[in-house]
């Protein structure tokens, strides 16, 4: 893999000296507050609380070469400033800066294709709403969020077909990384790679689908999971109702060799959105769906979240996961969600939420945070956003979770809370 990089760097070089090359400059600067409390074992260890600062800077390069080709090239870092932290370090450190972006992509191939190589982000609305496809890197939370990959789309008016090859390590060994940390800065549980067919086609204002067939290879894990492959077929689908009710959803089967037999998961959502005022714009109300490992069988019917192991339904709740399937390891799950967004004025925004949470299974492992049921609790939420201007803005976000007998008898309840301020060029 390093000589692809290295491969990169030399056709960056010589598409430079061939045509005329326009930089243009990037950089982001965004400074987090957050408090936890009972997020990562329910109370269990009464030593669960932690209260600290993020500080993430990041500045990127752009470079067009005559509209022939471009490339692009960000350089990031992340680090943290504990106020408390139970039982843990408490230390500042600059921590490492690594390359977060570097990659080139050529345009209008015969008016039909588009190539991009290298490391790059993959943004949660251009592929179903992040339920199979957001973040390479999940254990590392919102430090990266990279994919090591080569895309090849090819696209006519109405529709498009990317393929997409991904190689996303355990730890990051493929480009240098400054002030490294040691041990590495875990990725991903193991070595990851995925080959994807995704589709986009029909009429967004109106009926639009995205289906998609994804392949994925797990190494076996320091951790204990095991190698796994599996196969996913499904769609995401959009329908506008009327003018004003949007139906969204998405439905998918996995088909995996874990355990060394075919088993067969199945996830899903589906949402309605309302516009209830020129204030409440919209109102939203939804079911998800994602299988949970039957304990009676020999397979694992667990649903698999590929690269959506991200907070896409809560940031509290995705640590609750930790001591179950793994930090934002999204599976056995039924939730039932509403979701109030108010525009207050032009640059305030108010979002207010609530969700009831379930198993399909009941937890039958060692983990003693854990009780006999299916409830998980409900969770309710509350986020505040201001734009000071096109380039600074801030939230407050807020949420509390009360456990359900899912967890031990004597589980407490949870709080998440996170401030943030955010400034781009």
């Amino acid at each position: 893999m390093k000589k692809i990089w290295a491969l990169l760097f030399a056709v960056f070089t010589a598409a430079s000296a061939a045509a005329e090359t326009k930089l243009s400059f990037d950089a982001l600067s965004r400074t987090r507050y957050e408090y936890h409390l009972n997020v990562f074992d329910a109370g269990f260890s009464g030593s669960d609380e932690r209260s600290f600062f993020r500080f993430k800077f990041a500045a990127g390069l752009s470079a067009d070469f005559d509209g022939i080709a471009s490339a692009y090239l960000r350089i990031a870092n992340e680090s943290r400033s504990y106020i408390y932290n139970a039982g843990g370090n408490t230390e500042y450190n600059i921590n490492e800066f690594l390359i977060d972006n570097l990659f080139f992509t050529v345009p209008g191939i015969l008016d039909v294709l588009e190539i991009k190589a290298g490391r790059m982000d993959f943004s949660p609305a251009d592929y179903g709403e992040g339920f199979l496809l957001a973040d390479g890197t999940p254990l590392d939370g919102s430090r990266t969020m990279y994919f090591n990959t080569v895309k090849a789309k090819f696209a006519s008016e109405e529709s498009s077909v990317e393929l997409i090859g991904i190689y996303n390590p355990r730890v990051d060994d493929l480009m240098p990384i400054a002030n490294e940390n040691m041990p590495d800065t875990a990725l991903n549980d193991s070595n990851e790679s995925a080959f994807i067919v995704y589709g986009r086609t029909g009429d967004k204002d109106k009926l639009y689908f995205e289906p998609y067939y994804m392949y994925k290879h797990e190494e076996a894990a320091q951790s204990g999971r095991r190698e796994n492959e599996i196969n996913a077929f499904g769609s995401y689908v959009k329908y506008n109702l009327n003018d004003n009710v949007i139906l969204r959803g998405q439905a998918a089967m996995q088909l995996n060799d874990y355990y060394d037999k075919v088993n067969t998961a199945f996830g899903g959502y589906v949402f309605a959105d309302l516009p209830l005022s020129n204030v409440v714009n919209p109102f939203s109300l939804g079911y998800v769906y994602l299988s949970g490992n039957d304990p009676k069988t020999a397979g694992a019917e667990g649903w698999n979240p590929l690269f959506s192991r991200y907070p896409w339904m809560s940031e509290l709740v995705c640590y609750l996961y930790r001591n179950e399937s793994g930090t934002a390891y999204w599976t056995n799950l039924q939730m039932v969600k509403a979701d109030l967004n108010f525009d207050i004025t032009k640059k305030m925004k108010i979002l207010l939420s609530g969700a009831l949470l379930y198993a399909n299974e009941s937890y039958h492992g060692a983990a003693p945070m854990f009780g006999e049921g299916k409830n998980r609790g409900a969770l309710s939420l509350a986020k505040i956003s201001y734009a000071f201007s096109k380039n600074i803005g801030a939230y407050v976000l807020g949420e509390y979770f009360k456990p359900g007998d899912f967890y031990f008898g004597g589980a407490k309840d949870s709080v998440f809370i996170r401030a943030e301020l955010s400034a781009k060029l």
